[in-house]
Order: structure tokens, then C-alpha cells, then sequence
């Protein structure tokens, strides 16, 4: 891997500052996942030339290698490898760029995009010129959630009925704007969106609504929504809230038993003869299966490697993935903004209007 050009677009957060958070399991950011997997990033970009230059030194990544432009970046270095770790409304103008100018693997931050046509056009040049396209839905590559994965097939809870989903959040802050495509439900639910996939297959149907704080206009502070998973499962959510908490939990029942899986729990429970009445059943805690300690983020690059070294490999979190994650998303926005209207998977780009439903326009 000496020889790969690989870039990282975007010098931020989780691309590389979360790594100075001592409580996090690390690797917990795209370079320290990379260089865990043996990819080191030999190139950099930024707008940013102050954290530009911090991860640079950090990365120790030569000044000749450091870029404040990624279309020159892509096009004069041509990078095997391309991480877009930058805001939300610029993933699918880079990732096509990457995707017209050599890159064989790219590692896109999610959400996929700020909206359905974009999304859908990184997708589509990815699959035109070959490209392996990994999106950040990180939990996929997380040994605790593969093992509730791997539970539910087997059927250890018996036939999964309900599922309670949630990510609680302090609302939302900033600007509004269309091209970043919503508030919380996006930008922190896309990956509660897309663990309910992974375990469930694709959503079929949705019914949402979204709720501002002291506003009229403007992204969400709380979005809710019922949702319908392949084979009728029915699943409720919950993101933003305006709490004074970070919480990311899904409870999973199925008719033999319970999965509670959150940030730093998980909790098993089956269904005995009940200890408080007679006639009845309970349930009773039990141990949660052995699961691998490895940090999503090296599992995550370990899989990259192999794509880039063009070692066959299934990709645990695609393209279409984030897309579907996207559409659902934007689906419940929609569903919001027509008074709770029952929106049927897939939908049409051109009936979401994001300007529209949160009041964006001049």
C-alpha cells in the first residue's frame, strides 16, 4: 500500500480531530481507521490551512502534498484512494470528480448527500467507471451491532415484531439550508435509518412529523416517525428532541424475546416462566453473545484495502445504501410537510422539495 496515493478531503472532526477525544474507542476517525488498516494518507486537503497544516504534520504529509483545492488535488494527483470527510452538500461534486479522475475506492462521510439527485448521480458515475463506493453508516462494521444482526437471522428473539429507535440530541443549531439537506433526523437519524436496514431490509413505507422550538421555518428540533420494514415490521423513531443527552439506542422485540443495543450497552432477553404470575411468561436478562472488540472504523478500512488491493469483496455500507438511507430520510420530511400522508417506498426526487417543507424560500 507504499505506492497508493490516498487523500483525505476534509481535515476535521471525523476526519481526523476526534482521535484527541480520550474517552472515544479508537480508532474513532478516517485517518486513524486508515492508517489501522495499513493505508496511510500520503495527501491532504482542506480549506482550512490551519487544520490543514495541524493534520499534515500530524500525518507527516509533505507541503507539496497538501492541497487547499480538491479538484486540483484529484486532478493532478489522481489518488487511488479518496476520503470525503467535508460538509454534506459537497460529498457528490467530490466523489464524482474522484470517481472521473482514476480513484478505485472512495470512503464518503455520510449522509450520502444533501439530496436524492445528487446521491443518485455519485452512484451512478461510482458504477460507471468502477469505483467502490464505502459510505461512513459505521455501526455496520461495529461487532456488537453484527451480532445483533447475527441473532436476529438465527432467530434467537423469534419473529421480530416492533422496533423502538431512537437518537436523542440537543435539537438543532446553525443555518438553514437546502443544501444540506435537513436537521437532525438527517444528519444524526441517517445512521438509526440505516442500522434498521441493515437488520431489516429496505423501508416500504413511512409516516412522519417534524416539530421547530420558538420557530416557524427552518430544519426540525424533533422528528418522529412510523415506519414499515420488509415483512411488516413495524418500526418508530425518534431523532433530535432537544434533550440535554446524547443517546442512540434501538429496543428490538420479537415474540421470544428483547434487544435493548445502545452507546456502550447491549442487553439480551428471552422469554422463561414468569416468576410473578402464574399462567404468564417474563422476560429474563441473559448473557450477550462474544463479539468483536475491533473499532468499526478498522474493520471498516480493512474492507477498503481489500477493494483497493481489487481483492473481491462484498461492501457492507454501498452507495445505494446511503441512497436508501437518504430516501427514507426525505421520505418522512415529505410525509411531514402533506400532514402525516402515508409516503410509499420508492419515492419520485422530483415530489421532494426540502426548500419547500422547511420554509427556505426567499
Amino acid at each position: 500500500m507504499k505506492n497508493e496515493r490516498i487523500a483525505l478531503i476534509g481535515c476535521g472532526r471525523i476526519g481526523c480531530l476526534l482521535e484527541a477525544d480520550p474517552l472515544r474507542n479508537k480508532p474513532c476517525t478516517h485517518w486513524g481507521g486508515a492508517s489501522a488498516a495499513g493505508l496511510p494518507i500520503n495527501y491532504a486537503c482542506d480549506i482550512n490551512e490551519e487544520r490543514l497544516r495541524r493534520f499534515s504534520e500530524m500525518a507527516e504529509i509533505p507541503p507539496q502534498h497538501r492541497f487547499s483545492s480538491y479538484e486540483r488535488l484529484i486532478t493532478e494527483v489522481r489518488p487511488s484512494m479518496v476520503i470525503v470527510s467535508t460538509w454534506t452538500d459537497t460529498h457528490a461534486a467530490i466523489g464524482i470528480t474522484a470517481a472521473r479522475h482514476g480513484a478505485k475506492v472512495i470512503v464518503c462521510e455520510k449522509p450520502v448527500a444533501g439530496n436524492l439527485a445528487d446521491a443518485r448521480a455519485l452512484c451512478a458515475e461510482c458504477e460507471k467507471h468502477g469505483v467502490a463506493l464505502i459510505v461512513n453508516h459505521e455501526r455496520r462494521y461495529d461487532g456488537r451491532y453484527r451480532a445483533v444482526k447475527k441473532m436476529i437471522d438465527s432467530g434467537a428473539i423469534g419473529v421480530i415484531k416492533t422496533v423502538h429507535a431512537s437518537v436523542l440530541t440537543s435539537g438543532f443549531h446553525g443555518e438553514s439550508k437546502a443544501a444540506a439537506g435537513g436537521g437532525p433526523l438527517l444528519h444524526d437519524g441517517t445512521h438509526l435509518i440505516d442500522i434498521v436496514r441493515f437488520f431489516f431490509g429496505d423501508i416500504t413505507s413511512v409516516q412522519g412529523e417534524f416539530h421547530r422550538e420558538g420557530r416557524k421555518k427552518g430544519f426540525e428540533d424533533r422528528a418522529t416517525a412510523w415506519m414499515t420494514a420488509r415483512g411488516g415490521i413495524d418500526v418508530f423513531i425518534e431523532a433530535g428532541g432537544n434533550r440535554n443527552y446524547f443517546v442512540f439506542e434501538l429496543e428490538i422485540s420479537g415474540t421470544l424475546g428483547k434487544i435493548v443495543i445502545g452507546n456502550g450497552y447491549e442487553l439480551l432477553y428471552r422469554t422463561e416462566k414468569s416468576r410473578y404470575y402464574t399462567g404468564f411468561r417474563d422476560l429474563s436478562l441473559k448473557k450477550f453473545p462474544p463479539y468483536s472488540q475491533r473499532s468499526c472504523f478498522t474493520t471498516e478500512y480493512i474492507e477498503a484495502k481489500k477493494l483497493l488491493r481489487g481483492t473481491p469483496a462484498a461492501i457492507t455500507s454501498g452507495g445505494r445504501d446511503g441512497y436508501r438511507a437518504l430516501e427514507a430520510i426525505h421520505a418522512i420530511y415529505l410525509s411531514a410537510s402533506l400532514h402525516r400522508k402515508i409516503i410509499e417506498l420508492p419515492v419520485n426526487s422530483d415530489t421532494i422539495d426540502i426548500q419547500r417543507i422547511f420554509g427556505l424560500t426567499q
